[in-house]
């Protein structure tokens, strides 16, 4: 168990405030924000690089916060590998077991090579090697040495896209089936998701929410958390009455309904996650289990690869994605009538 309490790092300028963080034993726990936010300094003060100006760093119940990094056994794996460039992959990975007594250690070493899938390139040097074979042989420098947490700093950013997206899936496997308690940075929505147990959204130097993957991108707790996990759609709202568990919201003159609990009077943000719109052709609102139904016409058209992105206007803005087969078979231009439809369930309610 990892924990961190009321942690203020301030390095002047920049600072972090009131990190309150809790990582089970083997569980991938992900930092997710934009740039800036502060997710390189809480790892490296959590690796012991910074001291702390007020809170804990506690490790498996010992508090570690004058501890020097070499004595917290904190793994760190960083973009940019750091390998060293004059030893062949096999010294690489052995490196730091020089400095430690692991039992086994020749097992351990045929079984995480054959993990990673690096049986064959064990006799090379870095210079020839991959970005994601060079990522691997890192990964696996790293886990030799049985750290009691592995931190990630963004560690697939500069790989190719389709190289990240197949050592994302990989690097998840692998620290789950070794039960490897890791913290991994990242400002990557979809990188998240694959890999997170849980999901940390910082922002200037604060968490702002925390929560399994799904509850941070179906619930955002506020505009900036909805934004930035890809709600696309934010509309604010006033709630006019309620029916039968459900509240009705007025946008703009149209009324919206939503699964929430909200006295009728007060102001919302209702968010809808762009995939959650349904698009059709026909332009008379029909029966269906979507209780909210709009005549709508398309804005704009933006292809991204398999999925379109469509903005409407609807007497209010709704972004949906769409395939690109659809798009074609809806004849999706701008311009084009359309009825859009969304259930009361996939709007979620932020209280202001």
């Amino acid at each position: 168990m990892i924990e961190i309490e009321n942690l203020d790092i301030d390095l002047e300028e920049f600072k972090l405030r009131d990190i309150n963080l809790s990582i089970n034993k083997g569980e991938v726990f992900v930092i997710l924000g934009p740039s800036g936010a502060g997710k390189t300094v809480l790892l490296e003060t959590i690796a012991g690089f910074f001291p702390p100006k007020n809170g804990s760093i506690i490790l498996d119940g010992n508090f570690a916060n004058d501890l020097p990094p070499e004595k917290r056994n904190i793994g760190f794996i960083y973009q940019d590998y750091v390998l060293f460039p004059h030893l062949t992959v096999k010294d690489n990975i052995l490196f730091g077991v020089r400095y430690r007594n692991i039992d086994g250690i020749e097992k351990k070493f045929e079984e995480i090579v054959k993990i990673f899938n690096i049986e064959n390139i064990l006799h090379r040097k870095p210079c020839t090697l991959s970005g994601g074979e060079q990522q691997r042989v890192s990964l696996a420098r790293a886990l030799i040495m049985e750290p009691r947490l592995l931190l990630f700093d963004e560690p697939l950013s500069s790989l190719d896209k389709k190289v990240r997206e197949n050592l994302r899936e990989e690097l998840r496997i692998i620290l789950k089936r070794m039960n490897q308690t890791s913290l991994f940075v990242t400002h990557d929505q979809t990188e998240a998701l694959v890999i997170a147990d849980r999901i940390a959204i910082m922002r200037d130097g604060k968490i702002i929410q925390v929560g399994k993957p799904d509850e941070i991108f179906n619930s955002p707790v506020n505009e900036f958390v909805a934004d930035f996990v890809g709600v696309e759609t934010v509309l604010e709202g006033k709630v006019i009455s309620r029916i039968d568990g459900l509240v009705v919201a007025d946008v703009n003159g149209f009324k919206i309904e939503a699964l929430a609990d909200v006295p009728v009077g007060e102001k919302i943000l209702m968010a809808i996650r762009p995939e959650n719109v349904t698009v059709s052709i026909s332009k008379e609102k029909k029966r269906s289990s979507a209780r909210n139904n709009f005549n709508a016409r398309v804005k704009k058209l933006t292809p991204l690869g398999a999925v379109v992105k469509v903005i409407f206007d609807c007497g209010f803005p709704l972004i949906a994605l769409v395939t690109k087969q659809s798009a074609e078979d809806l004849g999706l231009k701008k311009g084009r009538e359309v009825l859009i439809s969304f259930k009361a369930t996939a709007v979620h309610v932020i209280k202001q």
